[in-house]
């Protein structure tokens, strides 16, 4: 969030260098029809990212099986051994490529996503740090 004059001039200048806004009919708005959408940008993508830990991998990187769940609205997709109280469960196991969750995946654009470890591993997996590079010098 933009704070103080000197943060709203930095969101300015940001989406004065980034956004263009982009004019859209799919979703028309109640005074002219038109609605203005920016184009999506991830400024995050091709940055470095680490994690202080990952569902999938033990505290040394290797590969671990770890369940993970995650609360579903509505009815679960997927085969019903996966759904347990109303949670889609399923595994992660960093050495499989359909069942790793790497932290990579938080910012590669693409629909796979980063999982934490479970809660089930310990209580210390409460707090996960996840850390950005942007690859700037502090100014």
């Amino acid at each position: 969030m933009a704070r103080g004059p000197r943060g709203r001039l930095l969101l300015g200048a940001v989406l004065l260098h980034f956004g263009q806004l982009v004019v859209s009919q799919e979703a028309p708005d109640k005074v002219n029809g038109f609605s203005l959408h920016p184009p999506y940008l991830n400024i995050a993508q091709g940055s470095k990212i680490a994690a202080t830990a990952t569902c999938g991998e033990d505290g040394s990187g290797r590969p671990r099986l770890d369940l993970y769940c995650k609360l579903v609205g509505g009815p679960a997709a997927g085969v019903s051994s996966q759904t347990i109280q109303g949670q889609f469960c399923d595994h992660c196991l960093s050495d499989d490529a359909y069942k790793a969750h790497a932290i990579t995946n938080a910012i590669d654009g693409t629909e796979r996503w980063w999982q934490s470890p479970p809660l089930s591993r310990g209580l210390h997996y409460n707090q996960v740090n996840v850390t950005l590079d942007f690859g700037q010098v502090g100014q």
